[in-house]
């Protein structure tokens, strides 16, 4: 008997890993991928001889010892070369003369934190026990071994015992806002600092999680940036016996007797499987490729009233320059303020890609500034290619202008200019409004269940980071790996799940 086929739409991180799922499990897999390349938001370009790295910014669990390094090991990614930090980042409030380090010693974070911050000690010790309490438990992948479809009261009671050390930091007050949390702080620049370390809106319980990465030292870098990581789930997939078609944008899911059956390209062509797998964006996949007639309540309020995560964009320099001191990431709350698109930014985000010299030459950065930006504005201005060029070229200009006030010399030795509007990142990726990282992990819905089918609708299921409540490269592993699992509890098969 032959192996069953599945298409699977799009081949960034989550398209990739049920790729290589399907092929361990027995099924014969291709995906269709728009580019001439995989790995979707994990993008790097090349200019002149930088490499602009777009994409993953770090990567949690990929040593032994953590669950989430057993994935690694499945979807091949386990023996790149990641580096190891010694701060997580660093925050600058230019208004109080004033910076911290988040570093891998919690003691020495926690000195720093009230050093700097006397009359919040209180706050910080809790918010140091936060961070301790949520390192006694390995939950790396919490809730993540089996689709929510799957998992029954056991497997719920099983997982709950699993993390028991760390469970109360999950409950409570841990999952007030981090906006709301930071109300009983007295001075501002901690405020700032707790806001801005992630996002303003998730739960307090996610800087905990994030942050107990950092002092376990589980948290690293990519020496070879983020196409590392994509070849590397790339070569798994192919020594599985996948195949890849390029250049092939899907336009519509065709559906017979609602049963999904095949897709249809954009030149016309067809192609059909028994199973279809859309790893692609989720609102386009369900109101444009399927017309719209497969939703129920919960997940037009999904696509109506969720958040979803701001665009970036993104201007890299190519400098010859060594940046030796900086840290890897650093976050200024800036006293001026920069125009960004319609509006006015004053928290800048620089990434010194100063830790490897696959980035740049000998002697030379690549130094890359970021700020959140409205979609709207450059879908708008994207338009008119002239003006689009003109406000790129201005917001490089005027970025550098500011970086010279705090790197002197730096204008003078710019060798590459590059700017990545939101526009750019929808045009490679046609991702929901150019959202890096798909729903917004609210303290509403971070915790919410979303199926990986849809209503009325058999043979068909979704992966990447839009299939689940938040996005971010585990959860798009993790959702590839999820719908495999649903296939084979569909076909009563047992699921396998083999090391590289």
């Amino acid at each position: 008997m032959g192996k069953k086929s599945i298409i699977v739409i799009g081949g960034g991180i989550g398209g990739l890993s049920a790729g290589i799922y399907a092929q361990m499990n027995g099924y014969d897999a291709i995906i269709f991928e728009k580019n001439d390349f995989t790995g979707g938001l994990a993008a790097c370009w090349k200019r002149k001889n930088f490499l602009i790295d777009g994409g993953i910014h770090f990567i949690t669990g990929f040593k032994p010892g953590c669950s989430l390094y057993n994935v690694f090991s499945e979807v091949g990614v386990q023996n790149l070369e990641y580096i190891d930090t010694e701060v997580y980042a660093r925050f600058v409030d230019e208004t109080s003369n004033r910076s911290i380090d988040v570093s891998t010693d919690l003691n020495k974070f926690q000195r720093d934190l009230n050093s700097l911050f006397p009359r919040d000690k209180k706050v910080i010790k809790q918010f140091i026990k936060g961070i301790k309490g949520m390192s006694k438990s390995d939950i790396s992948d919490f809730g993540f071994r089996r689709p929510a479809e799957l998992m029954k009261l056991t497997d719920w009671v099983k997982e709950l015992w699993r993390v028991r050390k760390s469970l109360r930091w999950f409950v409570g007050k841990s999952l007030k806002s981090v906006r709301e949390y930071v109300n009983q702080i007295h001075d501002p620049m901690l405020k700032e600092f707790l806001l801005y370390m992630f996002l303003p809106d998730v739960p307090i319980a996610f800087l905990y999680m994030i942050l107990s990465f950092v002092v376990q030292g589980q948290m690293g870098l990519l020496k070879n940036g983020s196409s590392d990581f994509v070849s590397a789930l790339e070569k798994r997939y192919l020594d599985l016996g996948g195949k890849i078609k390029y250049d092939s944008k899907v336009t519509e899911i065709i559906v017979e007797e609602n049963k999904a059956v095949g897709i249809k390209l954009e030149d016309e062509s067809q192609a059909k499987a028994e199973y279809i797998i859309s790893a692609c964006d989720g609102y386009m996949t369900i109101y444009s490729m399927l017309h719209g007639e497969y939703t129920d309540e919960s997940i037009e309020e999904r696509y109506k009233e969720w958040d979803i995560v701001r665009p970036l964009i993104v201007i890299s320099y190519g400098i010859d320059m060594e940046f030796n001191k900086e840290r890897w990431l650093t976050l200024y709350k800036s006293n001026e303020n920069i125009k960004v698109g319609d509006e006015d930014d004053n928290l800048v985000t620089i990434r010194c890609f100063n830790y490897s010299p696959s980035f740049a030459p000998e002697g030379k950065t690549v130094v890359q500034v970021m700020f959140e930006t409205n979609w709207e504005y450059w879908s708008e201005l994207s338009e008119n290619r002239v003006k689009y060029k003109k406000e790129k070229k201005q917001l490089a200009s005027e970025t550098l202008v500011w970086l010279e006030k705090r790197f002197p010399g730096i204008s003078d030795n710019v060798e590459v200019s590059d700017v990545a509007t939101p526009y750019t990142y929808w045009r490679y990726t046609l991702n929901n409004k150019a959202s890096y990282m798909g729903f917004y992990p609210t303290t509403e819905t971070i915790f919410k269940s979303v199926k990986k089918t849809l209503p009325g609708l058999d043979n068909f299921f979704m992966a990447g980071q839009w299939s689940l409540s938040t996005g971010g490269v585990l959860s798009s592993i993790y959702s590839g790996r999820h719908v495999v699992q649903l296939l084979c509890s569909k076909e009563n098969k047992l699921f396998i799940a083999e090391s590289s």
